[in-house]
């Protein structure tokens, strides 16, 4: 939270200044042992020329550099929904705004959440979900997400959380946000997931990890439901934490099983029956419930965002490029991009790019990925993890 001394962000995830983002950005998280990298690809993508359609009033307010940062662009009702700020360096709260690629405007909601930062914005039931990333409010008091599922944007404090990192739904009619609990869990806080199923009236705190060495600075940065069961695995947990899966029912681990290692709930998505996400130092998995495999090398840096617009693919963005898939499994290179793109938002077949540091939003001109057949720049990969296999993905 701003108000007091929080744990130190990731390095994927912060950006405190330009030389320092761009020496460190392929580091693994604090105190996660990085494994060794796969051989990198080597095809080289087309460049396609980009034009600013807009700098965002609203993340220029941020009083520092990184707040300015465009963290996400998520589509709805035609109007892409803008996730920035920075809560390292504190700068909230954050309002809850858009932007228009029709218009080139940018609008406020008429909301303000207390939260340093929105990372991403959820989609559920057709409703958006803004996880409090850094909540700005009182260190007793619960927090929570910002969502328009009533009609109109509305503050929910759930439950005593310290970090809300994301929001999800195993049955489509509960909800799940997790982060980080207080230290009043166990008198360590700790990794936390938090379930209702009344609509977020009331919460309990259904799953959590702690370490005896880190003591409460243990984090759930994700959380996906695919078929029928809830996965997620808690980051800086020295001891290791293994994935914890809930079937509706009960809960179980599946050691040696190690699918997503982002520090940002940005870069985990469901897809065509897979879970996609980032793990430092391979690259993109996709896992199906029972193994993880590689799907996409690292190249230079890691993948920072996805989108999934509704077009059949899903989308990635690294700072080395753009690319997508149709299953998950067989990527193809699109399109370098520029320097500072950190966010990726695809509609009616433009890539649009949020970046880091100034607040703007770039389109990518001469590229229609409608019209667009696939032909070079494909990537594959078989590496696979499966239960105690020993082989750690």
């Amino acid at each position: 939270m701003g108000t007091h001394t929080t744990f130190a962000r990731p390095l994927l995830a912060a950006v405190v200044v330009a030389a320092a983002s761009i020496s460190c950005l392929s580091a693994a998280p604090a105190q996660a042992k990085k494994p060794t990298p796969p051989p990198p690809a080597t095809t080289a993508l087309p460049t396609y020329p980009t034009s600013v359609v807009g700098v965002s009033p609203q993340a220029m307010e941020k009083p520092n550099e990184s707040g300015r940062t465009i963290r996400s662009l998520t589509m709805d009702n035609g109007k892409f929904y803008v996730g920035y700020g920075d809560y390292i360096i504190n700068g909230g709260p954050t309002k809850v705004t858009t932007f228009d690629p029709t218009t080139k405007v940018f609008a406020e909601s008429g909301l303000t959440a207390p939260t340093e930062e929105i990372t991403t914005f959820r989609k559920i039931n057709g409703k958006l979900y803004a996880p409090w990333s850094d909540p700005t409010g009182s260190a007793t008091a619960n927090q929570g997400y910002s969502t328009n599922a009533s009609g109109t944007w509305t503050n929910k404090f759930a439950a005593p959380a310290e970090h809300v990192f994301d929001v999800a739904t195993l049955t489509g009619s509960d909800l799940w946000m997790v982060g980080s609990a207080k230290n009043v869990v166990d008198g360590k806080g700790g990794a936390a997931a938090y379930r209702s199923t009344d609509g977020g009236a009331t919460w309990s705190l259904v799953s959590k990890d702690t370490s005896s060495t880190e003591m409460g600075r243990e984090r759930y940065y994700w959380a996906a439901a695919l078929n029928g069961k809830m996965y997620m695995q808690a980051q800086d947990v020295l001891e290791g934490a293994p994935l914890r899966v809930f079937n509706g029912t009960s809960w179980s681990t599946m050691p040696g099983v190690t699918p997503c290692s982002t520090v940002e709930a940005r870069a985990v998505e469901v897809f065509k029956g897979k879970i996609i996400c980032t793990k430092y130092g391979y690259g993109v998995m996709a896992f199906d419930g029972t193994r993880a495999t590689q799907v996409m090398p690292q190249t230079s840096w890691n993948v920072l965002d996805f989108d999934v617009p509704g077009d059949g693919y899903i989308y990635a963005l690294s700072r080395g490029g753009v690319y997508r898939s149709a299953d998950g499994l067989s990527w193809t290179g699109l399109t370098t991009v520029p320097e500072y793109a950190w966010a990726i938002g695809v509609h009616n077949g433009t890539i649009y790019l949020g970046e880091r540091l100034n607040g703007t939003i770039r389109k990518v001109d001469g590229l229609n990925t409608n019209a667009l057949a696939t032909t070079t720049a494909t990537t594959t990969s078989t590496a696979t993890c499966k239960g105690k296999s020993g082989k750690t993905c």
